[in-house]
């Protein structure tokens, strides 16, 4: 694949034309690494990764979702690496990250040098985005009552990550959303302890403004202030090599993807960290950890 970035963290959603999606992409020279999560999350499954994964094979890179607790188990991990998925993506498990019934599915992902992509943090409302989809007049996928998902957020604690991080030293572990608000100074201390362990930084997408009554966008010196001070106690110039460039972006909105792109480039470039260092959080350190280099 020939790209200058890698987005770590992308998401399919139901009914999406992918098409205009990747057309922006390949203008940005940014490959993307996808993923589907199904129904609770107003998304297909991995099926629709792997059709958009084999039409557009120098933009798209599979991201499995396994479901943890959920019938998903070690065979699945194998299925999804003999049908190309470069990763792993995993979220809303019905017991924590770290619970031993998942060792197994864990063992696999090492075995195949498979990378996870944890959800860390509080996820979203089902009802809600459901809800939401509807009354925007998007397409909302068949589901079972947003009640029965059986999900809390309270699983998905960055803590659960070090835990699989310990037990499976081979397996490298991204923690989606850099830990996410208010988890921070944890999830600092777990990507600098752990050698097999990452944060992407999807947050920091979001150092600009929609400029009202147009379709333009600017970047807000006060949120790149704001990111800024959240990462500097990291220590960048020695860890920021391990902070991975993700957007969360769902592929049925490409039009601020060169704001969120420039969002990152103005908190890199206010950290001061040097070229060498930038180019691995945009690229390289993603595309080691997906086998693509």
């Amino acid at each position: 694949m020939d790209f200058e970035y890698l987005d770590i963290h992308v998401h399919l959603d139901y009914g999406a034309d992918v098409a205009p999606f990747v057309e922006t992409a390949q203008r940005l020279k940014l490959a993307c690494a996808v993923s589907a999560c199904g129904p609770m999350f107003c998304q297909p499954g991995n099926e629709a990764v792997e059709e958009a994964m084999r039409k557009y094979p120098e933009t798209i890179i599979g991201m499995g979702y396994v479901a943890l607790g959920r019938g998903d188990g070690p065979e699945t991990v194998e299925d999804l690496h003999a049908r190309g998925f470069g990763g792993l993506k995993m979220i809303a498990p019905t017991k924590d990250y770290d619970d031993e019934s998942f060792y197994p599915i864990y063992a696999k992902a090492e075995e195949l040098k498979m990378p996870i992509l944890f959800h860390t943090g509080v996820v979203a409302r089902s009802d809600v985005m459901l809800e939401e989809r509807k009354k925007a007049g998007k397409p909302v996928p068949p589901h079972d009552d947003p009640r029965a998902f059986n999900i809390s957020s309270k699983r998905m604690e960055p803590m659960c990550v070090d835990t699989v991080a310990r037990a499976f030293p081979d397996l490298n572990c991204i923690m989606a959303h850099f830990g996410s608000t208010g988890r921070r100074d944890v999830s600092q201390g777990i990507i600098r302890w752990n050698p097999n362990v990452y944060g992407d930084l999807t947050e920091f997408s979001w150092a600009f403004e929609v400029e009202e009554g147009s379709p333009g966008w600017r970047i807000e010196p006060k949120h790149v202030e704001l990111f800024l001070g959240i990462l500097q106690p990291l220590r960048p110039q020695r860890y920021a090599g391990k902070l991975l460039y993700g957007t969360d972006t769902t592929v049925s909105d490409p039009r601020l993807m060169d704001a969120k792109l420039a969002s990152h480039k103005a908190v890199y470039e206010a950290l001061g960290i040097n070229e060498a260092t930038r180019r691995a959080m945009l690229r390289d350190t993603a595309a080691r950890l997906l086998g693509l280099e």
